[in-house]
């Protein structure tokens, strides 16, 4: 079984994770106001104590039972971190007598003189007084909220049960997520005080105190939850805690004072002192208040996570070594304390505990398996929480499960042998997921006379390699879950890990992405796998059709034959946006104007991967323009890519008929890039899409051009049946390569019209080329032209000669393309000479409009010479190196080969940091290149050595006495780096005797005994 102790699953780059359409935000009731105590929660009725606590609107009321009538009974309330024994520390908050049978009752001000709320308190009954004095029963706390919350709205309903953890919110809006998963690290998000600068904070008042926020992370999680839930996106916030170095963080207070703290990844937040749980409880009060607003002005969250997979809690919620009993006492106190102050804001807020897919085995070591301190077995966690729950007053708890596979790099948990159908199953993954709403249906373990809820908050698929075998193999696995889930009562949501493949994730590879190998921030976007097609469509009218290849890849010929209650009738519960014609350029004629932002805003407002909105001077149609700004530092990095759509929406007063006025238009400026601003082809899109009032979305893509200046985007909405209903307007801009975009662009006079004059209009279409092989003449170019115009596209296209490419045939017959077709055309590439090889263009023009379109030359196919699959195949340790050896996996990132199954690992000596490390390989016989152009070979390392400035790698080709070297000295640990030299013109290439690897750190000479790994060396043609 693999552990997951390596990994960083719970990690937000992320942040994570958008918004969907199709989606209703007032279709199921929420809970009633009054949350009351389950028959089975309460204390027995023939036990001494406090049976019942409720909390009202200005008091608390305790009821229970002493152990006669006429005793004297004393009610002390204690912070939730007390120990009961040292009640007399606590507050006498009531005095009462016992009536018959002992019964009694009490009711004290719910607020104190300073203004604590004793909602969060624990109580205790004392009979008698001074030595004669006894508890009577064991602690209780508030378990009945007899209280209107602060708002009150229903439970939102999601198109389908389809999930994803985000990290970029418009992409999240593209593939039609429902339910997101968004980090929250307390560590980020709550400051020691408030600083030097009051700018920086957030303040919130909570139990008579102010606590501080800090004003940036604050303003990250809105940036990521208000895009989603404004689109109807149920978002939940997995509640976690990192260690942190800030000295403004409010991290020492925050974790558990016994936490082994560089032990876990993540820690369990503290609740053994006042002052933890006086933080903890303000950071809930104002989670809650923030997100719960009824103008939704920062979003709105409708779940909270406790802490991540706490039954691995020396890993992912770390509380330092302790028997199950005790860790639960203080994770139960945080859960209530999270259930109570969500509830105190809004009563269909739901609280969840997290747990990993080990159910009756651990997914960790104890040191001392017959005593577990470090990992427990997730059912054993279940179960003592509702025992100690029920005991101390019952809490509406629910679970956020992770059915990972059993081996998380091994996507086909089909196969799973872990995993079997009954209660006593060491695992609960996919292949039995319907284990646990069975197990939680039993009546012990309800809450209310209600099943718990449960949500699947984290597990995924991985890409067991860089081929499109694996990426099937990992889209297989998804669609298989996805449509056992669909159709298994019991779960509520499954939100996918992850949104992008990150490259420390311990080698795994779970994203709907691929990360960008250009960019050097961890997962940042590269490409879309498989599974991103998968996963858009499998919960609309395409469902079968994206998931048809997976059949054949499971062994299975139709979906009812494994998946119980399988019915294709009710799969299309999403209807996905409707792309409407376009017209670039086309004014509309006597406007009704919606927005022209001469006097402000106009209720405009960012929206996905921007910053700011204001307005600036120099209109498209009058004076001003609003301007929508994605510079700021504190956005993440993938706001910046250019790649990522940013943008800003409006919510209309009401909603508009727009029947008689069908066409939308605005104007959409965009700078004219600075000279090496973007990497050659670059082009800039805009989206504009606009919202019915029940969730329906159009929408329209227009390619921009920087030198028109204002460039007049017109959809033509007539088509589209929910207009009569225009309820929101929101615009995207981006770019289409990978650059860091520090920018803005401008908007104007958006307006409904009848008409629009088309003098002026150029073709909105789109071209893209993709060549088929690494030498271009003679190779097959597929051009792919796609209509996003009004009109269905007529005549001819011509591909025309320009930086020295052409290719046969010149013109294409693009006839009959309609609006948001396209259609790919096949040529052959004749010349090509390109004063850029890296970066070849063909024109195409259509209709007086000419679009250069760039291509990429494929890279060369390697011819391998090591792959250390099978062994070290004879590379030995050289300077500084104690041993090589061959190795399936390693501590360090990515943790895995390059390619298939092994990699060589060399092991340094403890020498000064800069010194080389190298090994390398003799040749028994001469290697005869003369057919290369480069040798490749792929490095790796650990990072860490002491002092370092950075690091550098060599490959070395040696012939006799001569030698070709290639020095990277940007090299990148935890990560795979191409080391290529160039032998195309070297006379000696056709006797190469010797490959060599060095590797260093650079700028400290302090001892370090560093690893690296070498994988794939090969040639290239």
């Amino acid at each position: 079984m693999r552990h997951r102790s390596l990994l960083t699953l719970a990690s937000v780059l992320a942040g994570l994770l958008a918004v969907t359409t199709g989606m209703s935000t007032a279709a199921v009731a929420s809970p009633a106001v009054t949350v009351p105590g389950n028959a089975s929660a309460s204390a027995d009725a023939n036990a001494d104590g406090i049976a019942a606590v409720s909390a009202q609107e200005t008091t608390v009321e305790v009821s229970g039972r002493a152990t006669e009538a006429g005793d004297q009974v004393s009610i002390y309330a204690l912070g939730a971190e007390a120990d009961a024994a040292d009640y007399t520390d606590g507050e006498l908050v009531a005095r009462t007598s016992a009536g018959a049978g002992g019964a009694f009752d009490a009711s004290f001000p719910r607020t104190d003189q300073a203004g604590h709320d004793r909602l969060y308190d624990q109580y205790v009954a004392v009979v008698g007084s001074g030595a004669e004095a006894k508890v009577v029963g064991g602690p209780r706390y508030v378990d009945r909220l007899d209280f209107a919350p602060a708002r009150d709205f229903d439970y939102p309903k999601a198109a389908s049960k389809k999930g994803l953890q985000v990290e970029m919110t418009d992409d999240a809006e593209e593939l039609g997520v429902q339910h997101a998963g968004i980090n929250v690290a307390f560590n980020e998000l709550m400051r020691n005080g408030p600083g030097d600068d009051p700018s920086r904070v957030v303040s919130f008042e909570s139990g008579g105190r102010t606590f501080y926020f800090d004003a940036d992370a604050v303003a990250r999680l809105d940036g990521q939850i208000k895009p989603l839930s404004d689109n109807g996106i149920l978002v939940n916030l997995i509640l976690i805690l990192y260690r942190s170095g800030d000295p403004n963080s409010a991290w020492p207070v925050l974790h558990d004072p016994d936490a082994t703290v560089g032990s876990g990844t993540v820690y369990a937040f503290n609740t053994r002192t006042a002052e933890g749980v006086a933080y903890f409880t303000a950071a809930m009060e104002f989670l809650a208040d923030r997100y719960t607003r009824a103008d939704q002005a920062h979003g709105r969250a409708v779940g909270y996570i406790v802490g991540n997979e706490v039954d691995a809690q020396w890993v992912w919620a770390n509380s330092g070594d302790k028997p199950l009993g005790e860790f639960l006492t203080t994770y139960a106190r945080a859960v209530r304390i999270a259930w109570q102050a969500t509830q105190k804001f809004w009563a269909g807020a739901r609280t969840y505990i997290s747990l990993t897919h080990c159910w009756t085995t651990v997914c960790g070591d104890n040191p001392d398996p017959a005593n577990p301190t470090r990992f427990y077995a997730g059912k054993d966690v279940i179960d003592q929480l509702n025992a100690l729950t029920k005991r101390t007053g019952d809490v509406g708890w629910n679970v956020a499960y992770h059915p990972y596979p059993q081996d998380l790099f091994d996507p086909a948990f089909w196969n799973d042998q872990a995993a079997t159908p009954g209660f006593d199953t060491q695992q609960i993954t996919f292949k039995n997921i319907e284990v646990l709403p069975d197990y939680l249906a039993q009546d012990d373990l309800t809450y209310a006379g209600s099943k718990r809820r449960i949500i699947l908050s984290e597990q995924g698929c991985n890409t067991p390699g860089d081929t499109a075998d694996a990426e099937r193999l990992q889209a297989a696995c998804y669609a298989y879950a996805y449509y056992k889930i669909r159709f298994l009562d019991g779960i509520d949501a499954f939100i996918l890990h992850r949104h992008v493949d990150h490259q420390q994730e311990g080698g795994l590879r779970l994203g709907l992405w691929t990360w960008d190998d250009q960019r050097s921030e961890a997962a940042m976007p590269g490409r879309h796998k498989l599974s991103y097609d998968v996963f858009t469509g499998i919960d609309t009218a395409r469902s079968l059709e994206v998931t048809d290849f997976a059949k054949a890849v499971i062994g299975i010929r139709d979906w009812a034959d494994v998946i119980p209650g399988f019915d294709p009738g009710k799969l299309a519960e999403r209807t996905p946006p409707t792309q409407v014609g376009t017209r670039n350029g086309a004014r509309p004629v006597r406007p009704d104007v919606l927005a022209d932002f001469e006097t402000g805003l106009d209720g405009w407002r960012v929206s996905d991967n921007a910053a700011t909105v204001q307005t600036v001077a120099g209109g498209y149609h009058g004076r001003r323009a609003l301007r929508v700004r994605f510079d700021a530092a504190a956005l993440p990095a993938w706001s910046r890519d250019a790649k990522t759509w940013k943008g800003a929406d409006v919510v209309l007063p009401k909603p508009v008929n727009a029947d008689a006025t069908p066409r939308l238009s605005l104007a959409v400026r965009v700078p004219k890039p600075a000279a090496g601003e973007f990497k050659p082809g670059n082009a800039f899109y805009a989206k504009v899409r606009a919202y019915a009032g029940d969730g329906q979305v159009a929408y329209g893509l227009a390619r921009l051009d920087p030198e028109r200046g204002w460039n007049v985007l017109s959809l033509d909405l007539s088509g589209w049946q929910p207009r009569s209903q225009l309820a929101r307007v929101k615009v995207w801009v981006r770019g289409s390569t990978d650059d860091d975009w520090r920018g803005s662009f401008d908007l104007d006079y958006v307006a409904l019209s009848g008409e629009v004059a088309p003098a002026g209009a150029v073709p909105n279409i789109d071209v893209s080329a993709t060549l088929a092989e690494h030498h271009p003449v003679g190779s097959k170019l597929s051009v792919t032209v796609t209509n996003n115009d009004v009109r269905p596209l007529a005549g001819k296209l011509a591909l025309q000669p320009c930086g020295g490419v052409s290719v046969t045939p010149e013109t294409l017959d693009v006839g009959g393309i309609g609006t948001g077709a396209g259609e790919t055309f096949d040529t052959t590439v004749t010349a090509f000479d390109p004063a850029d090889p890296d970066h070849p263009v063909i024109c195409a023009a259509y209709e007086g409009l000419v679009l250069p379109v760039e291509f990429t030359v494929p890279p060369a196919t390697p011819t391998s010479l090591f792959t250390f699959d099978d062994g070290v195949q004879g590379w030995v340790a050289g300077e500084n190196v104690t041993s090589v050896a061959r190795v399936g996996s390693f501590a360090n990132g990515p943790g895995s080969p390059h390619g298939g199954s092994g990699a060589l690992e060399a092991t340094g000596a403890a020498a000064p940091a800069s010194a080389r490390r190298t090994v390398a390989v003799d040749l028994t016989s001469p290697l005869d290149l003369s057919g290369a152009k480069s040798v490749v070979a792929w490095v790796d390392s650990y990072g860490g050595a002491p002092g370092a400035t950075g690091y550098e790698a060599t490959l070395t080709v040696v012939s006799g006495s001569e030698r070709r070297s290639t020095t990277v000295s940007t090299f990148t640990p935890d990560r795979w780096n191409e080391l290529r030299v160039d032998v195309g013109d070297w006379a000696q290439r056709n006797k190469v005797t010797r490959l060599e690897v060095g590797f260093r750190a650079i700028g400290s000479d302090t001892p370090w005994s560093a690893r690296f790994q070498v994988d794939d060396v090969a040639y290239l043609d």
